[in-house]
């Protein structure tokens, strides 16, 4: 046997052990979404007047199918610290948001809006049983876990600005620098967050 056919050969055995993943990241819309990848493989663009850079997503296959999307946006201050974002989207092998998470850090400062998970599903009624009544039909369980996702941040948001407040060493406007709010990196975080979602399939 010749090597060139014993490396297919292997090849072909390894597959078979490789979960398949038909879900994949379209990161070539993305890019352009985003003002385009420069050579480096980060976007660079502005939102409300505020600069922004994105790293082209790095995409990991799941052991049991499904694929772990990472991308990094960092704001682009003026005068001040660079503040750096994670967000993290876990996907099923048939492209179902499973969990996402979101992490922001600049310095010694950590935030983190913890792992939200895919909300479980409802039982079914039982026999002569009427079905619960949904209340929020427009709310599927993708847009639920992201406004879960921002609300949790928002809440991490809200913590750093009292501390704020309480007088502890200009807290806020040392992390997120003068005239730059919190809203303005959570509307840009959820704008790659959207965007991501969007080009996930």
């Amino acid at each position: 046997m010749t090597t060139k056919k014993f490396l297919m050969t292997a090849l072909t055995g390894l597959s078979l052990f490789v979960p398949a993943s038909a879900v994949t990241v379209d990161t070539d819309s993305l890019g352009a979404a985003l003002n385009g990848w420069r050579k480096n493989r980060t976007a660079s663009y502005s939102i409300d007047n505020h600069s922004y850079l994105t790293h082209k997503p790095t995409v990991t296959p799941n052991a049991g199918g499904g694929i772990f999307v990472s991308t990094r946006v960092e704001h682009k201050p003026r005068f001040g610290k660079k503040l750096t974002s994670y967000i993290e989207l876990n996907y099923s092998a048939d492209g179902a948001l499973q969990s996402a998470q979101i992490r922001v850090m600049s310095g010694d400062m950590r935030l983190n809006s913890g792992l939200i998970s895919r909300p479980a599903l409802k039982a079914p009624p039982a026999a002569g049983e009427a079905p619960e009544l949904d209340l929020e039909p427009w709310h599927s369980p993708t847009t639920k876990m992201v406004n879960d996702l921002f609300t949790s941040l928002d809440t991490e948001f809200a913590k750093l600005s009292k501390r704020d407040q309480e007088g502890k060493k200009d807290v806020f406007s040392r992390v997120f620098g003068k005239g730059y709010q919190s809203a303005d990196l959570a509307a840009a975080l959820r704008h790659n967050t959207n965007l991501l979602l969007g080009y996930t399939r």
